[in-house]
């Protein structure tokens, strides 16, 4: 009988498991966690029986405390005993979302504080209600009750207790302050949620739980733990074995009760059998394995494992003496340029092997197109090849090894898997050059610049300083651009060196234009663009000013109430500002009218320290 994870079963489906002896259906209601209001141990598959178990109160008298409750109580002891041993063993103690204590409040608990069960009833919001009476948002809407009614009828909510349609409890106290702490909430036989007092005994249970998905699933529904692959029958290993050389060890099959066999791993040891390591992990029952010159003996062994992690005994060789002939070593490394573009060429180089008996002939070198098939492309005694990249090319790998005298091989040293770039890189016009120093800057600044793309492919635009993005965004090709190094951006800047960067990209390559410039300013001053007018006399202001000024900083901060006057009276109050204190103005007069104004500042000190002003706040009346 063949077997599936419960993980591939879809929403809806059901599966059986065994309540008193009695196999019972089970709604997929959920895969993996619900929600972020969820503990990790919620991560499983969620299952909710198809029809209600018995009737039963929620608690022994009015209290709506679902953590000490009699039907919390009686689902995690009495009910939980019911389910086969091996069953109840695998049932996930989760952390619910739920409403702790007693009464009508609406604060849920959840994540690692939810409460712990085993098996439980859902809440209201698991079941896709929304409604006044019901805890906010305890969890998450299920995936099998998505698209239900939110508050009304519906036939998903509709389960049978005894072949008629039944009301059933959830675990959501009603909390409606009418209520007191004597009710909670249930699904009526039609599918709405309704409430009643907790020592009710009409209702019934529909008892739901979460179970490991890498549990698995049988033709008929039932749910069964998983058993190891039998060990492989036998394995073969060449008698003889040259060392340098590479041989074939193959082994014999291995069952799987379950059918759910994934692969063999092979391992060698090359000291008796006293340490191993993994040369193989796949589905083949056989592979190739180099063995290295030098190497004494070698003893090889293979397991069979499943597709959820149980493994078989080892079926273990026997110890095979090596015969050494000095083949050269394996070219220490290969170096293949990490852009490659379609239509030019490039240069391939590798390390220098060495041979102990001083025959070293040279080196053959291979090409991959596309994870194809691999094709000698040189061979010679050099330790670079150029080689033509043809355009329409996706990727290329290369990989190479030593030979010698007497054509003996090495192994082979592969680089990394090279994509191929058919693409035409973005180009930035700009009338500074790329690499150009901007000079001193005391004040923001603007670069004008333009992005064209040859293929016309959509191209996003990054603008950074010193490797901090300031803007993203998606170009309009030959349409001027700005980079604006003014206002905020401008004035958190240190003094000293800096560098823009405009990288250009479309996706499959990218430009970099960057420039440089240095900042040199050593005072700042902060006013309002325009004064702000008042119907009346200002007579009282309160400032902040806010950002990081050095305590050695000459620092002053200036107010006026009569901003547009021919000559404006400023007032300071620097004190008031550090202080956090009003400041009350002097000045009683206004030719134009009262306006108000600020001016704030600062004079870099004797330590050469920087700072900056971030925002300025405050009222005036």
């Amino acid at each position: 009988m063949a077997s599936v994870a419960l993980s591939t079963k879809t929403i809806g489906s059901t599966v059986k498991l065994k309540v008193n002896g009695t196999l019972r259906d089970f709604i997929v209601v959920h895969q993996g966690k619900p929600g972020s209001m969820y503990d990790a141990s919620c991560d499983g598959t969620w299952l909710l029986m198809k029809d209600c178990y018995e009737a039963k109160r929620w608690h022994s008298s009015n209290v709506n405390d679902y953590a000490n409750s009699e039907i919390h109580s009686y689902l995690n002891s009495t009910f939980l005993n019911l389910f086969d041993a091996n069953i109840q063993a695998q049932i996930k103690q989760v952390k619910l979302p739920y409403r702790s204590g007693s009464g009508y409040g609406k604060t849920v608990t959840s994540g690692a504080s939810g409460l712990s069960a085993k098996i439980f009833l859902l809440s209201s919001t698991e079941c896709a209600y929304v409604h006044d009476y019901m805890p906010t948002n305890e969890g998450a809407v299920l995936a099998y009750f998505n698209g239900c009614a939110a508050n009304g009828n519906d036939s998903k909510r509709i389960a049978n207790l005894n072949g008629s349609a039944a009301s059933w409890w959830l675990r959501s106290p009603c909390c409606s302050s009418g209520h007191g702490a004597a009710f909670a909430l249930y699904v009526d036989t039609n599918g709405n949620w309704n409430y009643n007092g907790c020592s009710y005994a009409g209702y019934a249970i529909r008892p739901a739980l979460v179970l490991p998905s890498s549990l698995l699933v049988s033709d008929d529904g039932s749910v069964s733990t998983n058993t190891a692959p039998t060990t492989p029958s036998s394995i073969s290993v060449p008698s003889s074995i040259q060392g340098g050389s590479t041989i074939t060890v193959s082994w014999g099959a291995s069952t799987d009760k379950e059918n759910n066999l994934e692969g063999y791993i092979l391992e060698r040891s090359t000291d008796g059998g006293k340490s191993w390591s993994q040369v193989y992990q796949g589905s083949s029952r056989s592979t190739t394995n180099t063995v290295a010159f030098g190497t004494a003996s070698v003893t090889y062994r293979v397991k069979a494992y499943d597709s959820e992690g149980l493994s078989s005994a080892y079926k273990t060789s026997s110890q095979v003496t090596v015969t050494n002939n000095n083949a050269p070593t394996a070219p220490p490394s290969i170096t293949v340029p990490n852009t490659v573009l379609g239509g030019t060429t490039l240069t391939v180089t590798w390390g220098a092997a060495s041979d102990v008996d001083g025959n070293l002939a040279g080196y053959s070198l291979e090409r991959r197109v596309d994870g194809g098939a691999w094709a000698v492309v040189y061979t010679g005694n050099t330790l670079s090849y150029t080689d033509t990249i043809t355009k329409g090319w996706a990727s290329v790998t290369y990989r190479v090894r030593a030979y010698d005298s007497n054509n003996a091989y090495s192994g082979y040293a592969t680089s990394a898997d090279r994509p191929v770039n058919n693409n035409t890189a973005p180009e930035i016009a700009c009338a500074s050059p790329s690499g150009s120093d901007l000079g001193k800057k005391d004040s923001g600044f603007v670069v004008s610049y333009t992005v064209a793309d040859a293929d016309g492919d959509e191209v996003s635009v990054t603008e950074d300083i010193d490797g901090v993005t300031k803007r993203t965004f998606t170009a309009a090709l030959g349409t001027s651009n700005s980079f604006k190094v003014t206002g905020e951006t401008f004035m958190k800047l240190l003094n000293g060196s800096h560098k823009l960067n405009i990288i250009a990209s479309d996706g499959k390559a990218s430009t970099t234009h960057s420039l440089t410039f240095s900042k040199e300013i050593t005072a700042a001053s902060v006013t309002l663009e325009e004064p702000m007018e008042a119907d009346a006399q200002i007579t009282i202001c309160v400032l902040s000013v806010a950002g990081f000024i050095p305590a050695d900083a000459k620092y002053t901060v200036e107010v006026t109430n009569n901003a547009k006057d021919d000559a404006p009276v400023w007032e300071d109050c620097t004190a008031e500002v550090k202080s956090g204190a009003n400041y009350i103005f002097k000045n009683h007069e206004a030719a134009n009218g009262f306006a108000f104004d600020f001016r704030v500042t600062a004079e870099r000190g004797a330590s050469g320290e920087g700072g900056y002003i971030t925002s300025v706040q405050g009222g005036f009346q």
